[in-house]
């Protein structure tokens, strides 16, 4: 009798041990797992060789060449006005609407250059005009002709060059003026004296100057 009743307690307290445990495993919170670090992202690779430089905008395209015979040559500051320069003697036939205007730099003495400045002046444009110095004996020219593909009846045509007078009995230069109007053509001869001072010149050769201009 004794034995059962304390078998019955053993296994009252065994019981109740192993409830004891089963209500402690309860209440015990289940381990967290730590997160996994996020990922890092991927290093972009630099290229080995940089992009290409963007094309440079077109240059703005050079403008076609002008004739410079065509635009009128202003007086520099080593020319003349048309205004103080005399007016060349025209032939008795003339057949082209040009005045010619002479000055020297200095008095044309013998075996010595003195510079010449010729200015043609159109009475009517779009003509091709020519003024070309006459060669003549007792004189050393250097001169080119004047060549002007189309005029302005506001232009001023300017020509310089050098002159020495080698003989003395030389006293005039000649000087040919050919105009071309399409088909048509005229000319004319304008004598230059060569004893003209560089102030100088005829009261006559003055008046007519002021009154061509």
């Amino acid at each position: 009798m004794r034995t059962n009743k304390l078998d019955g307690m053993i296994r009252a307290a065994t019981g109740t041990a192993l409830l004891a445990l089963l209500l402690a495993g309860c209440d015990k919170p289940a381990p967290q797992t730590a997160p996994a670090p996020p990922s890092e992202p991927p290093a972009q690779t630099v290229p080995d060789t940089a992009p290409p430089a963007e094309a440079p905008p077109p240059a703005d395209e050079a403008p076609p060449p002008t004739e410079p015979s065509v635009v009128p040559k202003p007086a520099s500051s080593g020319e003349p006005a048309v205004e103080s320069m005399l007016a060349a003697i025209p032939s008795a036939k003339m057949s082209v609407a040009v005045d010619l205007h002479y000055s020297f730099d200095g008095p044309v003495l013998p075996n010595q250059p003195v510079n010449v400045h010729l200015a043609a002046v159109p009475r009517a444009g779009g003509a091709k005009l020519t003024v070309s110095v006459q060669e003549a004996p007792g004189l050393q020219i250097a001169a080119s002709p004047l060549n002007v593909q189309k005029t302005s009846a506001s232009g001023v045509y300017r020509q310089q060059f050098s002159l020495t007078k080698l003989a003395a009995q030389t006293q005039q230069l000649s000087v040919l003026v050919i105009m071309e109007v399409g088909e048509a053509s005229g000319f004319g001869y304008f004598t230059i004296p060569l004893d003209t001072a560089p102030d100088g010149g005829t009261n006559a050769q003055k008046q007519e100057s002021v009154k061509q201009r």
